[in-house]
């Protein structure tokens, strides 16, 4: 007899099926005839054995489909995929445990792959980049120090826009000789909006010297006079960088791959030292005093002169004038002599013109004389 669960089991080793008494000896329940429970245990305990089989049965299903799941979103937490973004791709590198980190292919600019465990891949931007040498906030390099032709230091602030070779083969080796010694990269994607260090230490070894070389040999062909104020001088600027740059930059490059392409300089006015400007400053003012005391001594004179002119031409108007007058006067008196002698032409004299004249005024110009002295008529005279 064997104890389970507290109750002992008749028949130990016999099939439960042919198990026909259960017995209870420490323990009784009321209303209950253990010689009545026996009789009807045969048919109970078979169908025990059967729900029993199939509960085992559907048990070990569970398992295994519990079993399956676990492998299943094991494999998942396994397998992920890694992508780059349109304008990204990424260099794959192999790793592990016993696995080198040989090269193994590229994922292209907006593309997807499924990520194999302990691979390891570096971001690279496929999209057109800056080298910003104005020297504000987040730029990489400030402007570039020269010497003009009468050895005067000028800044040269610009930018210069290029792009990554990102042909697989070409990055990858990029990635191998210089991308990797530098961390220029990033070992996740979509981080590109926020350069990384190691790209700018990257950019400041390979472009740093070259522009420097560059715009200092065009700036030692004229003045600083000229650099500052020729805006054509910085167009000259632009077309060295943009003709000189990618071969100067290839002759620091290990190899012969072309790693940067499509270089565009925008080189802005060439900026002297403040002392400098304020000495222009002081130079132009001086010019153009000068040049308004001049242009004023010009007015004043001219003034002047015009004025002397015109008194000059009215004392001659003034003069015509009293000549004028004076002809004038003379044809009149001329005139007016004519008509007296055309007046006393009549009267023979001009002694018989005074006596009518005389008579027409109420005189008499024929007045008696006597012993030679005349007489004033209304005068009385002495018989």
């Amino acid at each position: 007899m064997t104890t389970v669960g507290g109750l002992e089991r008749a028949g130990d080793g016999i099939p439960p099926a042919l198990t026909t008494t259960w017995r209870a000896p420490h323990m009784s329940k009321p209303n209950i005839d253990p010689e009545t429970a026996t009789g009807s245990a045969e048919p109970a305990g078979q169908m025990g054995a059967l729900l029993g089989r199939g509960s085992t049965r559907l048990l070990k299903g569970a398992v295994a489909v519990g079993v399956l799941g676990a492998i299943l979103l094991g494999l998942l937490t396994l397998i992920r995929t890694v992508s780059s973004p349109a304008d990204e791709v990424a260099v794959h590198k192999g790793g592990g445990v016993i696995e080198a980190p040989n090269s193994k292919g590229c994922v292209p600019a907006n593309s997807r792959e499924i990520r194999r465990p302990g691979d390891t891949y570096y971001w690279y931007p496929a999209s057109q980049r800056t080298y910003n040498f104005t020297g504000g906030e987040g730029t990489d390099h400030g402007p570039f120090s020269v010497v003009s032709k009468d050895y005067q230091p000028l800044d040269v602030p610009g930018s210069v826009e290029f792009t990554l070779n990102v042909d697989c083969e070409v990055l990858t080796r990029f990635h191998d000789a210089i991308g990797n010694r530098y961390a220029a990269y990033y070992t996740a994607s979509d981080e590109w909006d926020d350069t990384p260090t190691g790209w700018r230490t990257m950019l400041d070894l390979y472009f740093a010297p070259t522009l420097d070389a560059t715009l200092d040999r065009v700036a030692k062909k004229y003045t600083w006079k000229e650099l500052y104020a020729d805006p054509t001088i910085k167009d000259e600027m632009n077309r060295a960088v943009n003709e000189q740059l990618a071969a100067l930059i290839q002759q620091k490059m290990p190899g012969e791959d072309e790693f940067f392409q499509g270089f565009s300089a925008l080189i802005q006015q060439p900026q002297p030292v403040a002392a400098l400007v304020q000495a222009l400053g002081d130079e132009e003012a001086g010019k153009a005093q000068a040049a308004a005391a001049k242009a004023k001594a010009v007015a004043d004179a001219q003034t002047q002169q015009a004025k002397s002119v015109a008194e000059a031409e009215a004392a001659k108007i003034t003069a015509e004038a009293q000549v004028a007058v004076k002809e004038a006067q003379s044809r009149i008196a001329k005139l007016e002599a004519e008509i007296r002698a055309q007046e006393i032409e009549p009267f023979g004299s001009v002694k018989e013109y005074n006596n009518w004249l005389a008579i027409q005024r109420g005189l008499n110009p024929y007045q008696p004389t006597y012993g030679g002295s005349v007489l004033v008529p209304g005068q009385a005279g002495t018989p």
